[in-house]
């Protein structure tokens, strides 16, 4: 295999870039952001996705870690795609004319609820007050669940909070067994792997509560649909399909995606 040099690699890496925020670009670009999971290696991602997208012709994907330039992107019509959390849509959907064409999936269902738990069982649930919470969430994204949980009488709660960033909820449950944090905030298909997984560390935990179910991750369009468009959302329907395909959908915590 031909190797290149560092510097040129880094010099590859700059022109892309450049190009990218000079908004030249070829094909149809997937837009990729999600305030809801820690994805700590964009790189792997990304690497997966021009590996399957490749094949398919001019196809790319740009994932995002920043909200403002994100939503740069969206504004200056530079995104065809958007793969984005179901909670960050309805905050988008205000402000641009998307479209929701596909649903990701996990086991047969499209929704989820996300769950505040306890190493012990609190009379009390504004004694979390000024509590380290574990989560593989952002930190916005994690206040407005905790709002939604412990409800407008313990705002203390949410203002006072101390986030232990980590980079899976199985990581946050164990960071509340282990004693690193007081609750963890996580999905139920994660208390329930643990359950599978760890019985005596999972029958230690106490749920304090939960929001309602919110859909998977998303994707959406805009409201005129093109060609473009659903030739890469046809791309998305037929991953599970192949190995490079599945390697995605695992890193994004899904198993498929259903036309909504």
């Amino acid at each position: 295999m031909k190797r290149f040099p560092p510097l040129f690699f880094i010099l590859y890496l700059s022109i892309t870039s450049l190009c990218w925020s000079s908004g030249v670009r070829a094909g149809t670009t997937l837009c990729f952001y999600n305030p809801e999971t820690n994805i700590d290696n964009f790189a792997t991602l990304r690497t997966s996705f021009d590996d399957l997208l490749s094949k398919a012709g001019e196809f790319s994907f740009q994932p995002f870690d920043d909200a403002k330039v994100f939503e740069d992107n969206i504004k200056q019509k530079k995104c065809d795609v958007y793969l984005l959390s179901s909670w960050y849509f309805e905050i988008l959907q205000r402000r641009a004319l998307l479209k929701i064409a596909l649903l990701g999936t996990y086991k047969g269902s499209t929704t989820q609820s996300k769950m505040l738990v306890t190493k012990k069982e609190l009379s009390d649930i504004g004694m979390l007050k000024n509590a380290v919470i574990a989560s593989a969430s952002n930190e916005t994204y994690t206040h407005s669940v905790l709002e939604k949980i412990v409800g407008a009488k313990n705002k203390a709660v949410t203002e006072g909070f101390k986030m232990f960033k980590v980079t899976r909820d199985m990581d946050a449950l164990m960071g509340v067994g282990y004693g690193t944090a007081s609750a963890a905030l996580c999905t139920e298909g994660s208390l329930n792997r643990l359950a599978s997984l760890n019985p005596p560390q999972y029958q230690q935990l106490h749920t304090l509560g939960t929001t309602e179910k919110n859909y998977f991750l998303v994707v959406a369009i805009s409201e005129k649909t093109n060609k473009k468009q659903m030739q890469a959302l046809e791309i998305l329907q037929k991953m599970s399909d192949s190995d490079t395909g599945e390697k995605i959908l695992n890193l994004l915590g899904l198993d498929g995606w259903t036309v909504k």
